[in-house]
């Protein structure tokens, strides 16, 4: 069985705890699109994303200070209260062949669109 596949979804994200540094013990499936603060680590907002190539070039015409470095599962953390807009991203998993996109809906457009808006 894969670590990880490469379909934007929770059942595809990573299977490692990847923020453990953090101490947080859940893996990816859980950390999958996660916009809530707090819901981790407290005074952050700590996610894993499914980024595929029209994400990331997306981002990259919009928001350099956010971009990841490469498109494929990004452990994404974004500071809140006297850190807000402190925002780090990390590839974990660095593909250019990731598909889907969840759903329209999912709290990773919210993130990482996936056209200019």
């Amino acid at each position: 069985m894969a670590l990880w596949s490469s379909t934007d979804a929770n059942t595809g994200a990573p299977k490692f705890a990847a923020a453990s540094g953090l101490g947080v013990s859940a893996n990816g499936r859980v950390l999958y699109a996660n916009t809530q603060a707090s819901a981790f680590v407290t005074g952050a907002n700590v996610g894993i994303f499914g980024v595929d190539t029209n994400e990331m070039a997306n981002t990259s015409a919009t928001n350099k200070a956010n971009d990841p470095a490469h498109s494929g599962w990004i452990l994404r953390k974004a500071g809140t209260g006297n850190r807000v807009g402190r925002v780090q991203t990390e590839v974990l998993v660095a593909m250019g062949s990731m598909t889907g996109d969840g759903s329209a809906s999912a709290n990773d457009d919210v993130i990482f669109q996936d056209t200019a808006s």
